[in-house]
This record gives structure tokens, C-alpha cells and sequence, in this order.
């Protein structure tokens, strides 16, 4: 896995890695999201407790339905039983729960010092990025605030408040 990775622009397309979710079925990202725009949030790891509190938050506004139509996707790295033990732990019907293997590299998240860096994408209908916030440590990889921002921005196409 390459130490440092380059993150998608927001305006450029979104790569389509490849998905194993909790019962080993196999998938492409543009596939699950079937053309509609998306909320993905890559943890560092499946057990990783501020990945784990991130991914409560972002199934609770999805219950809540402030992330509007957006499908919401957690991709945590590894395989079928990182997927499994991740959905054990954010329990939502709102969820499609995934792992990458190694592929979190593919959207630009390598690791330093080997910690996993972790990220938040909104991916646009047309597979682009309309929105990502990535960070080395995982407390930084999610902000409620601006996600709800970049969601209203790309139903409206009005800029986000400031």
C-alpha cells in the first residue's frame, strides 16, 4: 500500500474500486451506488473507535434523512469480515456496508506511519467528487456540518453558507 496517495479533486471522477460486502458478495463502487449520488466514508479500520463513532454519526443523519437521497456507504479496508464485524457495529438499514481489501489507496488514502488514512467523499449521480475531507488521523476524516453543507449545495447548486 503506497505511503501517500493522491485524493480525488473534487470536479473529477470518483474511482470505481472494488467491493466485498459482510456476505462476501463482490461489487463495484459505481455499482452499488446504481447512478445516484453518494455518501462514502472510508474508515481506517473496521475497529478504529473514532471510524466507528463517524459511521454512527453519518447512520444517524441517514435515519434522520438529512443526507436527503444520497445512498450511504461505509467502506472499511479488508474483507468480508471487516464488512461483517462493521455492520455488527453500526446496525442501520440505511447502510450499505462494504470492505475494500487494499483498495483504499484507489480514492487517494494511503497510510503514514502505517495508520490508514481515512476520508469522507459525497460522489455526485454523474461519479464525480462534489465533496471530500480526508485526513492521516481519523477524528479529522468526518465534519457533520460540512457534509450537510456539501449535500444542500448539490441538490441546489447554490454554493454552502459560510
Amino acid at each position: 500500500m503506497p505511503q501517500n496517495a493522491t485524493v480525488p479533486e473534487v470536479g473529477s471522477d470518483m474511482p470505481d474500486l472494488q467491493l466485498v460486502g459482510a456476505d462476501d458478495t463482490r461489487a463495484s463502487l459505481h455499482s452499488v451506488r446504481s447512478g445516484q449520488r453518494a455518501v462514502a466514508y472510508f474508515l481506517r479500520a473496521s475497529t478504529c473507535p473514532a471510524c466507528v463513532q463517524h459511521s454512527r454519526s453519518i447512520a444517524q443523519l441517514a435515519d434522520s434523512g438529512q443526507l436527503a437521497d444520497a445512498k450511504v456507504l461505509l467502506i472499511a479496508p479488508g474483507g468480508q469480515a471487516q464488512a461483517q464485524q462493521l455492520a455488527e457495529r453500526v446496525p442501520s438499514e440505511h447502510m450499505s456496508i462494504w470492505a475494500s481489501g487494499d483498495a483504499h489507496s484507489e480514492a487517494g488514502l494511503g497510510t503514514f506511519l502505517n495508520i490508514q488514512h481515512s476520508g469522507t467523499f459525497l460522489v455526485a449521480a454523474d461519479g464525480t467528487v462534489a465533496y471530500r475531507r480526508t485526513a492521516k488521523l481519523p477524528p479529522n476524516s468526518f465534519d457533520r456540518h460540512e457534509l450537510l453543507a456539501a449535500i444542500a449545495h448539490s441538490a441546489t447548486g447554490r454554493p454552502p453558507r459560510r
